[in-house]
């Protein structure tokens, strides 16, 4: 896999500086959002995205707010980075390409909330990235550069909460469509050894018959992702009920098994 792994060189400048700094400070740490997505796709270039982005999302555990800001200040440190004026999270690298630090861990409040407080308050919902981290693929991109990436059922998930909390994102929507369409042909190798039983749940002459299965997966690991945490299942619940699409029911259907 490593060899057909692409990445648009300024991303890699900014994750090859950013990881050096996160393996300094020992703190564990993937990649979210497109750039993750894209990486996964990049195997399977006629796959890809039709939305491209060079915006970067990491997220970092982090134990406390001042925590978080020596860990961005010895992003800045390096000299690559500049800070946003108003926005806690966000740093340019090269005042180019956006990078999102998107704190979670032990900084969470019991709402699963992060509050920033320099330069001015920021206050942003995190349910589901702690429970994602130890679900995270390690992509070898060259022999000493290793991606740290939030896995396809991971992304889903996440996506579905932050549709939750902003019901107008329709990107978010569009990009979970897109990961059940592509989903199949990128993991039909595991598929057919962990999880052959779903192929015969739905009907081979439904048109959508592959992304129902591949809805219905991402449903089961959802749920492993989940385990334990019975707020979050119900919340996930809910939020699939609320479209009630052959594939979103097909996602509740492997989430509830």
């Amino acid at each position: 896999m490593a060899n057909n792994i692409k990445i648009e060189p300024a991303i890699g400048e900014v994750l090859s500086i950013a990881q050096k700094v996160f393996e300094k400070f020992n703190i564990d740490f993937y990649l979210v959002g497109a750039v993750a997505r894209d990486v996964q796709f990049s195997e399977r270039p006629e796959l890809a995205s039709l939305r491209k982005t060079n915006d970067v999302d990491i997220a970092i555990m982090i134990n406390d707010e001042e925590h978080f800001y020596e860990i961005k200040n010895a992003l800045l440190a390096t000299g690559h980075f500049t800070a946003h004026k108003t926005e806690a999270i966000k740093l340019f690298y090269k005042h180019s390409i956006e990078v999102d630090l998107l704190p979670f861990g032990e900084i969470e409040n019991e709402a699963r909330e992060i509050k920033l407080h320099k330069p001015r308050l920021f206050v942003m919902d995190m349910p589901g990235f702690y429970e994602a981290l130890p679900y995270k693929k390690i992509i070898e991109v060259e022999e000493d550069f290793k991606l740290h990436v939030c896995s396809l059922e991971g992304l889903v998930l996440l996506k579905l909460f932050a549709y939750s909390d902003k019901p107008d994102r329709t990107k978010d929507i569009s990009d979970i469509e897109h990961i059940l369409k592509v989903y199949f042909d990128l993991c039909s190798d595991e598929i057919y050894e962990k999880n052959i039983d779903v192929m015969d749940l739905y009907e081979t002459s439904n048109r959508k018959y592959l992304s129902l299965i591949a809805a219905r997966i991402i449903g089961r690991k959802m749920k492993t992702i989940l385990s334990g945490d019975k707020m979050l299942i119900e919340r996930i619940k809910n939020i699939l009920g609320k479209r009630p699409t052959e594939e979103w029911n097909a996602i509740g259907e492997g989430f509830t098994e």
